[in-house]
């Protein structure tokens, strides 16, 4: 099978819970960028907190950011979706949501420093950098409550609250799939399957559109609302970046074998979903 990109999630995915990177992750992300194949991330992160987690990937390659409101090209500037609803309009929305239904929800802009550095692991500056947000609102809540807020949603604008890992985000309506076409445009043509990877349901909509859906499991097993949502999707042996390493390494061996079968030519890419 020849691979025409990665578009993978980070936190608990390529990255550890914690933010760190894996030795043997490093070394995948490194191979498949020296094979020619484009990694890009599609993560809930900022684009300010993209930049030195590229750097520390060694990744020139556009990236989605805040679960698909837009784009951080290669060059660091971004690029927001018509679907991405202001920062300022998130807050009324969150007040509005708490005055109907009572729900405790704090966004990541109402915790402390010390609250969020005990959810996230992350020291002071990174702190600062989570919180420069474009076009979503993380928040704290029980997911119990996620129904109720759903359903409490005013109409204008148009918004979705979407569960990951640690937070609720409060967001206009889009996923990290809507990134996914624009992601590859800006990777360059080329024949090959699109390799899709994550960990939580926040990952879902991006798992579905993909040649090749891979789930990364966490400590205590794959998280079951995604893999409900993504039926027929690979399940990495191991968890967080030591099974996206391994599942990376045994998909690149595919890809040469089949480079080395074709040759230099290049076919029609795939007909999934994602194509230009």
């Amino acid at each position: 099978m020849r691979l025409r990109a990665v578009l993978t999630d980070l936190d608990g995915t390529l990255l550890e819970p914690d933010g760190a990177v894996l030795p043997e992750a490093r070394a995948a992300v490194q191979a498949l960028a020296a094979a020619g194949i484009p990694v890009c991330p599609v993560t809930s992160k900022t684009a300010s907190e993209l930049a030195p987690i590229m750097a520390r990937l060694g990744l020139a390659a556009p990236a989605g950011i805040e679960n698909g409101a837009g784009v951080r090209h290669a060059d660091g500037h971004v690029e927001l979706l018509a679907a991405a609803v202001p920062l300022e309009a998130l807050g009324l929305a969150l007040d509005r949501l708490r005055r109907r239904t009572g729900a405790p929800a704090r966004s990541i802009l109402e915790l402390s420093d010390a609250e969020l550095a005990a959810l996230t692991g992350l020291d002071a500056p990174a702190l600062a950098t989570a919180r420069t947000r474009s076009a979503t609102l993380p928040l704290v809540v029980e997911p119990s409550w996620d129904g109720t807020l759903r359903a409490a949603l005013p109409a204008q604008p148009p918004l979705r609250l979407i569960r990951g890992n640690r937070f609720l985000h409060l967001q206009g309506n889009h996923s990290k799939a809507d990134v996914a076409t624009r992601l590859l445009e800006l990777s360059g043509p080329r024949a090959g399957s699109v390799v899709a990877c994550g960990d939580a349901p926040n990952d879902a909509e991006l798992l579905g559109g993909a040649d090749l859906a891979v789930i990364i499991p966490g400590a205590a097993g794959p998280d079951r609302e995604l893999t409900r949502r993504s039926a027929g999707a690979r399940v990495a042996p191991l968890p967080h970046g030591a099974g996206w390493a391994a599942v990376m390494c045994e998909l690149l061996a595919a890809h040469r074998l089949a480079e080395a079968a074709a040759g230099a030519s290049a076919g029609p890419p795939r007909s999934g979903r994602w194509r230009g």
